[in-house]
């Protein structure tokens, strides 16, 4: 994979990289994982500017994209930055994967496993692109602290 991660501080680069490597093996395999080039953009105040803590775009036009440009909101906790991240690499998979697939000649129509839906017809949280990236982002983040052995206080979840 070729990996680029920009802004906040070198410390959270370095683990935005990792975290990034490690989703996209888990959710994609080492071969396809291989064959992408993402960018992860760590922008500040991405929330309180665009009101999302993330996105995934993909970028080259090939029918199963493998260039991505990932932003996050470097301004929340390092906790959020990583399970934010967990969820736009599943998004990231499911283009991969050929998945999903917006199409660009009908606006507002995307195919996602195998079926067609229209945006409009759906409320964000009945996406069933979004409840698989919810649904997944938290478990990818407890098994990559695991995997870095991680037992720091800012990985915990707020009481």
């Amino acid at each position: 994979m070729i990996l680029h991660v920009k802004g906040s501080n070198k410390a959270i680069r370095k683990l935005v990289e990792s975290a990034t490597r490690f989703y996209a093996e888990k959710l994609m395999g080492k071969r396809l994982t291989e064959n992408l080039k993402i960018t992860v953009n760590l922008k500040r105040n991405l929330l309180s500017k665009e009101g999302l803590e993330g996105s995934a775009v993909w970028e080259d036009d090939s029918y199963r994209p493998r260039e991505f440009i990932v932003e996050i909101d470097s301004t929340v906790k390092v906790r959020n930055i990583l399970l934010t991240l967990a969820h736009e690499m599943v998004h990231v998979k499911q283009w991969a994967k050929d998945e999903m697939y917006e199409y660009l000649n009908t606006i507002g129509m995307v195919r996602f496993k195998g079926e067609k839906v229209h945006l409009d017809s759906l409320e964000y949280w009945d996406q069933p692109w979004e409840i698989e990236a919810y649904g997944k982002q938290l478990g990818l983040f407890i098994r990559y602290c695991e995997y870095m052995n991680f037992e720091r206080e800012d990985m915990k979840e707020d009481a």
